[in-house]
């Protein structure tokens, strides 16, 4: 097991059986990620990609976020961090690289690029939830408020064009 695997319990297991898993996604990464979740967050989606034994890559879509984690060993796509995690509002560009056995994922943010392997085939599906996924999250209203909120204390907005958005945004709710 990786380090985030654990033993899961059964209200994991039928989660993760109504979850879009590609790869040899398993139930112990599942509930091992699960625990590591903010009270309001969810996984949307699994994906690991398993090359050799010990050479693993995993990506876990949530609603707020995407995590990726790689196992120590992975040096097909070069020195990699283990962990890295990674906000859906700051992900910029996302390609997907064919390859033989694998698909590779490169997530442009503004600090760089992420490179993470998926399953043959899957990449182009992979990069399309997280894309709905982003999609989503702008449209919350709740974290839309959130934002305004922010840009009027930053005297970014106007008082007035803050009531009207808040407005809008509170009849969504």
């Amino acid at each position: 097991m990786t380090e985030f695997e654990q033993e899961p319990e059964k209200e994991h297991e039928q989660e993760f059986e109504d979850l879009d898993s590609f790869g040899q996604s398993k139930p112990e990464e599942y509930s091992g990620l699960k625990d590591r979740l903010g009270e309001d967050e969810e996984i949307r989606m699994m994906s690991t990609a398993k090359l050799k034994k010990d050479d693993k890559s995993v990506i876990c879509l949530t609603n707020k976020r995407a995590l990726i984690f790689n196992s120590d060993t992975a040096k097909l796509l070069g020195k990699r961090n283990k962990f890295e995690d990674i906000k859906l509002g700051q992900i910029h560009d996302i390609q997907v690289e064919e390859r033989k056995d694998f698909d590779k994922l490169v997530i442009t943010t503004k600090s760089g690029k992420k490179e993470i392997m998926t399953p043959e085939g899957k990449g182009v599906q992979i990069s399309g939830l997280i894309r709905k996924q982003q999609d989503l999250q702008e449209k919350d209203p709740a974290e839309q408020l959130e934002k305004i909120g922010s840009e009027k204390e930053k005297g970014n907005i106007t008082e007035e064009e803050y009531q009207d958005k808040k407005d809008d945004l509170m009849d969504q709710i």
